[in-house]
């Protein structure tokens, strides 16, 4: 079942099955939950950006490995915005933007599908996910640090100005957010306008 050439799908289905345990880390809301959440971000990531890459070096990109790729990254992006809700970590609305976002990009790609047309992942797309991620690791460590973890004395404390900074870098996150919302709307805008009144 096991196979390099089906790496790809199974780094797919380990961001699904390890948002579980992400939600939960968030949940327990200590300093040591908070730093091991951060790091299996990380790696979720990681493993989000490696796995397209890999599928096309092994030329098995399939439907399921699209589809899993797809699906994944909203799922454990959704999965620690939620519950640092619950923690009082970010604002509601910092999660709504993200999460209505991919909504938004979805049902654009599936429409332009439907006319025939894709609409393929852009740069700012791409960029967006890590600097989502970036921002969310930041300000878990910020909460860690907040919650009394060893990394807000590391360096004899130097470390805590920069991990106040993440306010910056969410605020970061949510405009690049809408910016690459934007984008997939300026490639569908033909469609909608043609698609507005049927022929």
């Amino acid at each position: 079942m096991f196979s390099l050439r089906s790496l790809p799908n199974w780094l797919g289905i380990f961001r699904i099955v390890a948002t579980p345990l992400l939600v939960w880390l968030v949940l327990l809301g200590t300093a040591a939950s908070y730093l091991w959440a951060a790091l299996l971000l990380v790696l979720m990531a990681l493993s989000d950006m490696a796995d397209g890459r890999l599928a096309r070096h092994l030329q098995v990109v399939s439907p399921l490995g699209v589809f899993l790729d797809t699906i994944s990254d909203k799922i454990f992006v959704a999965g620690v915005l939620i519950p640092m809700i619950e923690r009082d970590l970010i604002s509601s609305w910092v999660a709504v933007v993200i999460i209505v976002r991919e909504f938004v990009v979805s049902g654009l790609r599936s429409f332009a599908a439907s006319e025939g047309v894709v609409i393929a992942a852009g740069t700012l797309g791409k960029q967006k996910l890590v600097i989502q991620v970036t921002a969310v690791v930041w300000r878990l460590l910020a909460a860690s640090a907040a919650t009394g973890g060893a990394i807000g004395s590391f360096g004899g404390g130097l470390l805590l100005p920069l991990l106040n900074l993440w306010p910056a870098v969410m605020a970061l996150a949510v405009f690049w957010t809408l910016l690459s919302m934007l984008d997939y709307m300026r490639q569908a805008w033909p469609l909608l306008v043609r698609s507005w009144e049927p022929q």
